[in-house]
């Protein structure tokens, strides 16, 4: 897999190359900023891009594109930021206190399949759910009607139809499906 790493901090970057080459990756190009990123992306055509959220001349997350693989490497847990990764189709979102070898764990995941949305380090209620919502959803996954969810949880079809419609806007979601992507992607429910 080609592979580019855009991150500010040299020290970041060459650690980076070395973990990645000696477990077996391509390191095509490195930048330290948007602009040298997108010059980068150009000449280099990497199959994957590994990209810091602060950059010095903007976010790392505007390079994202679902043409390529994008795996978001972070200091911080910030719920906006995993959600506009998450929203312009990321493949995963790693904290840099993670280990190195989650981040390969990841990568190499990526290499053998499709889109994996992993973001597993942050808090697990990053959207401001109610404790009811989170009862909802864990119980969205099984197909039942809004009445059928209502009275497993006694609750009333109208009560359950306004929880589901407050779970999709918080999540930024139009429907069940994509609701329960998200919710799955962000460990607010189990597979």
């Amino acid at each position: 897999m080609l592979i580019l790493i855009v991150d500010d901090h040299e020290l970041i970057r060459t650690g980076l190359t070395q973990a990645l080459r000696a477990a077996g990756h391509n390191i095509v190009g490195e930048a330290a900023s948007l602009a040298e990123a997108r010059a980068q992306l150009l000449f280099t055509k990497p199959d994957l891009v590994i990209v810091d959220v602060n950059l010095p001349d903007g976010s790392g997350l505007e390079l994202i594109t679902p043409l390529l693989k994008f795996v978001v490497l972070t200091l911080g847990d910030d719920p906006q930021s995993l959600r506009i990764a998450h929203q312009r189709g990321a493949a995963a979102y790693v904290l840099k206190g993670e280990p190195v070898g989650h981040l390969i764990s990841i990568i190499d995941q990526l290499e053998n399949s499709q889109y994996h949305f992993a973001a597993p380090a942050l808090p697990q209620n990053r959207f401001d759910l109610t404790q009811r919502e989170l009862d909802v959803i864990q119980i969205l996954q099984t197909g039942w009607s809004a009445k059928e969810m209502g009275s497993h949880l006694f609750l009333s079809e109208a009560t359950i139809k306004s929880h589901l419609a407050s779970i999709y806007r918080k999540l930024e979601v139009k429907n069940r499906t994509q609701a329960i992507v998200v919710a799955l992607a962000n460990q607010l429910i189990a597979e």
